[in-house]
C-alpha cells in the first residue's frame, strides 16, 4: 500500500510539472489583442453650438453651452472643423493634444513624453454668410484649420476639401490618452459640418 501511494504521488508531481511546462509554452505563443479602432460620425454643422464627445462614455454627451469650461465629462468639442480639448482655456480638465505627423495608428506605439499643447484662443466663423465674420473663443490650435494648414484644408479654386489623416494623440479630461485620426468634414452627400474620426481608447 505504501508503494502504491508513493507511485501515485510521483505521478501527480509529474503531471503537475508537465502542466507547468505546457503553461509556459502557451505564454510564449501569446499574441496580444490588437486594440479596437472605433469610428465616430457626428453633426457639427452649427456655427454657435459645440458638440461634445467623451472617450470614457464612447459617444456624444450633453454639455451646457455656457458652462462647458466647468464640465469635466467631455474630452473633445466640435464646432464645424474647429476642435476643443478639455484643458487650458477650454476646460478645467487635463486635456491637450499633439500632432504626431504619422499616418497610421500602428506607427504610434508610445505616448509622447512632451509636445502636448493645451487650448488657447482661436478664431471661428460666426455664420455661413459672406463676407465671413469671426469671433475669438477657446479652442485647440493643434487642430486649427486655416492658412492652408490643419487637419482639414479647403481649396477655394477647386472647391474641394482635403484631410491630412495624421494621427493625433489627445490627452483626455481625466489624464488618459486616445489616438485619433480626423477623417472627414463631409457626409456622403459632400455636405460640410459632418465630422468623421477614428480613435483608439485607451492608448496606454
Amino acid at each position: 500500500m505504501k508503494r502504491f501511494f508513493k507511485y501515485a504521488l510521483s505521478m501527480t508531481i509529474m503531471f503537475s510539472a508537465a502542466g507547468a511546462f505546457t503553461s509556459c509554452g502557451d505564454d510564449d505563443d501569446y499574441v496580444p489583442t490588437k486594440p479596437e479602432v472605433k469610428t465616430v460620425n457626428l453633426d457639427a454643422q452649427s456655427f454657435t453650438d459645440w458638440t461634445y464627445f467623451s472617450f470614457e462614455k464612447g459617444g456624444i454627451i450633453t454639455v451646457d453651452q455656457k458652462k462647458y469650461a466647468d464640465d469635466s465629462n467631455w474630452d473633445m468639442g466640435f464646432l464645424r472643423f474647429n476642435i476643443r480639448t478639455n484643458g487650458g482655456e477650454s476646460g478645467k480638465g487635463k486635456g491637450a493634444a499633439l500632432d504626431t505627423g504619422k499616418k497610421t495608428f500602428d506607427e504610434v506605439t508610445t505616448i509622447p513624453s512632451s509636445g502636448f499643447i493645451t487650448d488657447t484662443q482661436i478664431k471661428v466663423m460666426t455664420s455661413g454668410a459672406m463676407p465671413p465674420k469671426y469671433t475669438q473663443t477657446a479652442g485647440s490650435a493643434v487642430f486649427k484649420v486655416g492658412d492652408n494648414q490643419g487637419w482639414a484644408k479647403f481649396d477655394p479654386t477647386t472647391m474641394v476639401w482635403s484631410f491630412n489623416n495624421n494621427v493625433f494623440v489627445v490627452r483626455t479630461a481625466n489624464g488618459k490618452y486616445a489616438k485619433v485620426i480626423m477623417k472627414s468634414f463631409l457626409n456622403d452627400a459632400d455636405k460640410s459640418g459632418h465630422i468623421t474620426f477614428d480613435y483608439i481608447y485607451p492608448f496606454e
